[in-house]
Parts: structure tokens; sequence; C-alpha cells
């Protein structure tokens, strides 16, 4: 039975996607919206993509020259059963006979799964390429069934083409050569899900550190109210003040590493927003690119990973800055009125960084 798939909508108007167009970053528009975003520009322009900024050259005939996607839903919707069907009553198809090249109901595809000489490949409506839902598994010369895909000219063939037009040419079986192209987005995607998880676990690291940090701070705060008190007994004036400055010291250092902190976890999250947002599309295009539009696809998937695993390097181990609080006794009090408290000094360690990598 055919399953229900999410509507894809367009970026731009947010409504589900009309004759649309890729851009080379894999972000898809409707022509119209891409026509009115790129209004002022003149072909061979560069453009932003709307979305993630990288930008894209506008063909010579505008955006309409940008690569087209096909999408099965509508024409599967559409699609009516090619043997039970009428003039005057449509039945819904709602799977795909590749041996026989037919739009079938359910009722009707029974039959070829219990043929005598072995089950036919019966599949899905949405998941059979528009080409072969519109009769082009054959072929219009030999009437044979078309299994090859010449590399060379980026065309499906049937065995004879093979031997009569494209014998000195690269081919290989479409069944391979799909399977073959959804091997390499998947392994496009494998290193930017492997960054996921380390951008997570960084996110994670900063974030406990950033607790262990505010804890020991609040310590000192105690601290640093314990020593004045005790001051206060002989010195009454001088403990309040004291104490207000290291206090607004401490309050300082603390508000430096908060900004520190979000500025580093806001970077790792933008970092797997766009990774996420990659793999969710790529792992789309997967199921739903058609056979003249796998091979620029897998390129574009290509570069684009690339493109962010260059852009977003996995982050250095952080580590939040440490301080301790020094009290000084009555005798450095009488020798220095400036520090009769104590100091807020920051722990020094060379080995740790608290930058960001990018």
């Amino acid at each position: 039975m055919a399953t229900s798939r999410p509507t894809r909508n367009c970026p731009i108007c947010n409504d589900e996607l009309k004759d649309s167009r890729v851009l080379p970053c894999i972000h898809s528009f409707c022509l119209k919206c891409l026509e009115q975003y790129c209004r002022d520009k003149l072909p061979g322009d560069d453009m932003p993509c709307p979305v993630c900024r990288h930008e894209f050259q506008i063909p010579k005939n505008g955006v309409a020259g940008l690569t087209a996607r096909t999408h099965n839903k509508e024409a599967a919707l559409s699609a009516n059963c090619e043997v039970c069907s009428s003039e005057q009553r449509g039945v819904p198809a709602t799977v795909f006979c590749v041996d026989c090249s037919q739009k079938l109901c359910e009722r009707c595809s029974l039959p070829h799964l219990k043929w005598r000489g072995g089950p036919h490949d019966v599949r899905t409506i949405y998941s059979v390429s528009p080409e072969h839902q519109n009769g082009g598994h054959y072929c219009d010369q030999h009437k044979e069934r078309v299994k090859i895909y010449c590399l060379d000219c980026w065309t499906s063939v049937c065995s004879m083409c093979c031997l009569e037009s494209h014998k000195a040419h690269e081919f290989e079986r479409i069944d391979i050569l799909m399977e073959e192209y959804t091997r390499n987005i998947d392994r496009e995607i494998e290193p930017v899900t492997s960054h996921i998880e380390s951008f997570r676990g960084a996110a994670t690291q900063t974030e406990a550190e950033r607790g262990t940090f505010f804890s020991s701070v609040q310590a000192l705060e105690q601290e640093i109210k314990n020593k004045g008190e005790k001051m206060k007994e002989s010195l009454p004036h001088l403990i309040d003040f004291q104490v207000g400055e290291l206090l607004h010291k401490l309050r300082s250092v603390k508000s430096a590493a908060e900004e520190e902190v979000k500025s580093r976890v806001d970077a790792v999250q933008l970092a797997v927003t766009e990774m996420e947002k990659f793999r969710a599309r790529s792992l789309e295009l997967k199921s739903k690119v058609s056979l003249g539009d796998i091979k620029q696809t897998v390129s574009d998937v290509h570069d684009r990973a690339n493109e962010l695993l260059q852009t977003h390097a996995i982050p250095a181990e952080y580590h939040a800055p440490s301080y301790t609080f020094t009290p000084v006794n009555i005798d450095e009090f009488l020798r220095d009125d400036r520090h009769f408290i104590g100091h807020v000094d920051k722990v020094e360690d060379p080995g740790r960084s608290t930058a960001c990598s990018h």
C-alpha cells in the first residue's frame, strides 16, 4: 500500500513547492519565489541562498535554468490503474509493476505477485521515478526493457542500444548504479553525522563546566562574606568597602565567563542545526531523486558536506576559568590597608584552552 509523505515547503513562501528549482547547496525553492528574490539581478550575477547564504550564479536564461527537481507525489495522486480504470470510472493506482511497466490498484496487482514464472517487481507508486511511471522503462526503438545507463551520454538505454550505438561507451546496470549513488550519499552524510555527535558532546561538556564554575564562585562568595564578618568585629568601616570591592570583581569574572560560555554554546548549536538540516535534506533527496538528477545530486551533496566539515571543525574541550580566594591575616592588613580581606585570583593552567575552534 502507498504511504503518505510529509509535504515539502518552500523556505520563502512556506507553501508546498511548485515548479521547484534546487541550488548548488541543495536547498529547493518555488521557481516564482526565486524569480522574485532575484528580480533585480542579471544572468551571471552571484546571489546568496536565502537559507544558508551559500552563493550561486544565476544561469544565462535566468533562475528557470537552475536544476529542476521532479517529485513523484503529484503524479502519483492523479495516476489511475491501467487495468481496471475506464473513461467512466477511474480507479486510483497505488503500486507500479516494474516488469510490466504498469500502474495498478491493489486488487489488480495481486496476480503480478503470483505469476508461475516468479513474482514481479511490484513497488509503491511513490518509490518509482517519473520516467518509469510514464512508460520510459522500455526502449522506443527496440521495445526492450531499459536496464542500462550510459555514463558517457547520461541516458538510459536497452541492451540492443548498447550494442548498436553505445558499445564504445562506459555503461552500467541501472539498479547497480542507483545502489552505488545511494551509497555515495550515505558516505557523504556519515562524517557530518559524526560531527553532530561531537558537537553535542562539546555542548554537554561546556554546560557541565559552567555548572562547576558557578558552584565554585558561589562557594568563594560565601568564603569572602565569612571572612568579612570576622573582620567587622575590629574593622567595621573598611571591611564593608573591601568586601564590596572583592564581590564586584568576582561578579565581573562570572559575567565574563557566562558570555564566553553562551558564545561557545551558540556556535556549537548553530553548527549542529546546519548539519542536521543538511543530513535530513540529503536523506530526503536519496529517496526522491530521479535518475536524470542523481549524478548532479551526489556532486551537490558532496560539495555541501565538505563545506560544512571545513566550516565547522570539532571544538576543543572547554575548561572554565578557575579562581581562588586567599584571605590575609591581621599582620598583612596592618602592612597593606588596601587588601585586608583577601584576594580573588585566577588559577592559571597553560594546558587548558577556552577557545572554540572554527
